[in-house]
């Protein structure tokens, strides 16, 4: 019965990024590293399925470390601007991918030259290089903007998603929460993992945090996570949210339950569920 659940871990980090006429920089402070010490610990400690690190946030001198740990994992690693485009980088197998993202905000550099796609062109095109598969479940990897352009028309469209995975650096994750509220309006048996950073542009403050999940939440299990002070939104497939400092969290997830718990095969859901400060 546990093969039926994916361990997922969303690590939201604090960190420090620049920009010029064409590209976003991560600055490399003590602190990302010292996050980053934290987070090899806790893929030690709860041996996940899925990792996912937010935007902005991948350093590729970790590398040969993501291509270890990836054997039977999906590690999304955050994304990284190459030539002035931004690219989300994933690593599978011992494999490293390199996914363009197509959709850009007004922040970023390349919203100056690069045209952004339609969810048609989006689907058509470009969908399936998204794609991952963890214990024959599809995850489905976007970048930001991707998400709030094109994940309520996929949802529609695409009944065997298991999860999408939303990395972000994001100043308004109020935006976001709206638009996961009209996905999971529709469609109840998918997730919505959205991990944001908390960032600073040129010592400005920027994206602040407020990592968040959305899902197939057991009636009951809703009810526990708010008696223990987790933060959720007021939706029933809310299943909590981060506070805007570097932390993470960590769960077990299905979307084969039963949520009112009266099932002859009932399995709740989420489990495990844990949150910590970084």
């Amino acid at each position: 019965m546990r093969n039926k659940y994916l361990k997922i871990l969303g690590i939201q980090l604090q960190v420090e990024l620049d920009c010029d006429e064409t590209n976003e920089y991560l600055i490399e402070t003590n602190k990302y590293y010292e996050q980053i010490n934290k987070t090899k610990e806790l893929i030690n400690k709860k041996n996940p399925d899925i990792v996912a690190l937010p935007e902005m946030c991948y350093l590729e001198e970790l590398d040969n470390y993501y291509l270890k740990e990836s054997k039977n994992k999906l590690i999304i690693a955050g994304s990284i601007y190459k030539n002035g485009v931004n690219y989300t980088v994933v690593f599978n197998n011992k494999n490293k991918y390199l996914i363009r993202k197509c959709n850009a905000s007004g922040a970023e550099p390349m919203i100056r030259y690069q045209e952004n796609i339609t969810t048609d062109d989006f689907i058509k095109y470009h969908l399936n290089n998204h794609i991952f598969k963890i214990k024959d479940k599809k995850i489905l990897i976007l970048n930001c903007m991707e998400y709030y352009q094109h994940a309520y028309i996929i949802s529609r469209k695409f009944n065997d998603i298991f999860a999408i995975i939303c990395i972000c650096s994001n100043s308004n994750q109020k935006v976001f929460i709206e638009e996961s509220k009209a996905i999971h309006n529709h469609q109840e048996h998918i997730y919505s993992f959205v991990i944001n950073c908390i960032s600073t542009y040129q010592k400005e403050e920027y994206a602040k945090g407020n990592t968040y999940i959305f899902g197939p939440i057991q009636y009951h299990e809703q009810d526990w996570l708010k008696k223990e002070g987790y933060d959720l939104e007021n939706h029933s497939c809310s299943i909590l949210k981060l506070s805007n400092k570097p932390g993470y969290f960590y769960g077990e997830f299905t979307n084969n339950f039963s949520r009112f718990g009266r099932s002859d095969h009932y399995l709740n859901n989420p489990k495990n569920i844990e949150i910590g400060n970084l």
